[in-house]
């Protein structure tokens, strides 16, 4: 089953020059320019082309259906899912719910609560990095060590290939009811 994405608040989240640095590691090449944007091509080996237009600019009014139609070009080039690309170009998503498990609890002595989840971003599963109050640190804590699953937003951000949740709220064990 193939998934389009078409949800403009997550295509708007895109940015242009993450795409781009995409684009490059990917071997997508800069064929013309557009104003003050270009239009990348790549052939695959089975000769199935693509062309992905790429502009620097956010605030145009189709800019999510330009990035819905980048993803569908960049499917068929890449043979991979729009889940799986988006995945990869997501550096950060404002107000989101993740459910995941505990995977790696600590406590710092100057009193900051870390726990890693492992939940799922746009598809794929993925460390998140959270940092707790003491409360929530002991459900966390409770969750950990009864397999349990948790809940949580908050403001999901990519650096370094890692993602973290920022201004959480709603820490919750999950229960089997």
């Amino acid at each position: 089953m193939k998934v389009t994405v078409r949800d403009s608040q997550i295509l708007k989240t895109i940015e242009p020059n993450v795409l781009e640095a995409y684009l490059q590691i990917n071997g997508w090449h800069k064929q013309r320019q557009f104003y003050e944007g270009f239009i990348w091509h790549k052939k695959n080996d089975s000769g199935q082309e693509g062309q992905i237009l790429l502009s620097p600019h956010k605030e145009f009014d189709d800019f999510a259906e330009v990035m819905c139609q980048n993803l569908k070009a960049l499917e068929i080039v890449e043979n991979r899912s729009q889940l799986e690309i988006l995945s990869d170009l997501i550096t950060s998503l404002p107000n989101v719910e993740i459910q995941g498990w505990i995977n790696k609890l600590h406590s710092g002595e100057s009193g900051t609560c870390q726990v890693t989840i492992m939940g799922f971003v746009v598809g794929k599963l993925r460390k998140i990095h959270l940092e707790l109050s003491e409360a929530d640190y002991q459900l966390a804590f409770k969750a950990y060590e009864e397999r349990s699953a948790i809940t949580c937003s908050g403001d999901l951000i990519k650096e370094n290939d890692c993602f973290g949740l920022k201004n959480q709220h709603n820490f919750a064990v999950l229960t089997d009811s």
